[in-house]
């Protein structure tokens, strides 16, 4: 009789993985009230102390160790106003890593500019930084590095990198609230970070987002793309230069508020929770986390990566061992499935844009990499679970030789 699930057999986890995201109680509540009592539901300039959306930037902005922030209304948003900002147009090269949300290079795209995709290190799947100077052309007008999983890319080396070239770098935090790097928190330690706050993030209002900065400069620059063009100080309608309706509502930043409050506790779960599972991993042969790596000081996750290697499990296909692991009740997945420029809008030469050569890229997304959602990690029994699956998986193995994905 078989013992994996996948076949019959009794799964790990019978009743599943306890997972209840977002997080909310009576805190949240009262505060949305009192936001509908107040009647002020847009934001429309600095405003207050009562105005929810500037109190945020203040709280997060120091939560995230950065001189400013400016609350828009999504991460994509986020990304375009910090381009725009930098001065991308039409015909603008920007790098971007080849895996991550297509948001990202769409965000290039949307402001005119042409994303240029490259190669991810193969232990870390973070742009890799040696890839970025070849991509370099004299139309490249920014860098782009992603902190794909919560997980910080090189930031020292990549800084060598901007120096070097004297090009702009923007953070795409999207996956990264609360990630440290050498102590300090992502997304301001180059020109600019973006954040995103839309459902599955860890940190979440539905929607929303966030450009953080140290640049006062840059700061003014994205509050004006973001708030149609107006200067901080401007009057109603002295509009100086081209921008959209790219504000956050004060109901997303007064979620945004509470659910800040919960943040750091819940990171501290999360990272609690990934030690069993890398614990629990690291006796299975062909199971493998991201390389370590101690500058990164804190993480805050978004996926929990896996690195899978087919030729420790027979050549039994990544697909096969993710097929089994959900029949012993574990949710998980191939992250993003492929690199961006497979994407059927890049493919198909919809979106204009330059990919370099990626195989890192194309193996992990294709054979290597298994992504557990955050929220899964909130409980140890969660990570427990986890453990005792993959163990079961490789320990009857031979059950799945044969097996089709």
């Amino acid at each position: 009789m078989a013992k994996l699930a996948a076949l019959g057999g009794k799964p790990v986890a019978e009743r599943g993985v306890r997972v209840k995201w977002p997080e909310t109680g009576k805190e949240e509540r009262a505060a949305l009230m009192a936001t509908l009592k107040r009647g002020k539901w847009c934001r429309l300039g600095i405003q207050d102390e009562d105005c929810q959306a500037a109190q945020f930037e203040l709280e997060w902005a120091h939560y995230h160790d950065a001189a400013h922030c400016v609350a828009v209304a999504n991460g994509t948003v986020a990304l375009m106003c910090a381009f725009r900002a930098l001065g991308v147009g039409h015909g603008d090269e920007v790098i971007v890593p080849a895996v991550t949300f297509c948001a990202t290079a769409d965000a290039v795209a949307l402001c005119g500019g042409v994303p240029v995709f490259v190669d991810m290190d193969p232990e870390t799947y973070q742009i890799d930084p040696a890839a970025i100077e070849p991509a370099i052309t004299d139309r490249t007008k920014a860098i782009c590095v992603v902190h794909y999983g919560g997980y910080p890319a090189d930031l020292d080396r990549i800084a060598e990198v901007a120096v070097k070239t004297r090009l702009p770098v923007v953070e795409d935090c999207a996956h990264a609230q609360g990630s440290e790097w050498q102590g300090r928190k992502v997304g301001a330690h180059l020109a600019a970070g973006c954040f995103s706050f839309q459902q599955f993030k860890s940190l979440t209002a539905g929607e929303g987002g966030a450009v953080i900065t140290d640049s006062d400069e840059l700061a003014d620059l994205v509050w004006g793309v973001h708030n149609i063009g107006r200067t901080r100080d401007a009057a109603r309608y002295d509009h100086t230069s081209l921008g959209g309706n790219f504000r956050i509502s004060e109901w997303e930043a007064t979620m945004l508020r509470c659910q800040l409050k919960r943040l750091q506790e819940q990171i501290e779960r999360r990272m609690a929770s990934a030690v069993i599972i890398a614990k629990g991993l690291s006796g299975i042969d062909g199971l493998a986390t991201l390389r370590r790596d101690d500058r990164i000081t804190q993480r805050g996750y978004y996926f929990y990566l896996i690195r899978y290697d087919s030729t420790a499990w027979d050549g039994i296909h990544r697909d096969v061992f993710m097929n089994a692991l959900r029949a012993e009740g574990i949710p998980c997945g191939a992250a993003y499935g492929c690199p961006v420029y497979k994407n059927p809008s890049y493919a198909r030469g919809i979106v204009p844009h330059r990919a370099m050569p990626c195989p890192n890229a194309d193996r992990a997304t294709a054979d290597e990499q298994i992504g557990l959602s955050h929220n899964l990690l909130l409980d140890k029994r969660n990570a427990r679970l986890v453990a005792d699956a993959c163990a079961k998986i490789k320990e009857n193995a031979d059950e799945l030789r044969g097996v089709v994905s």
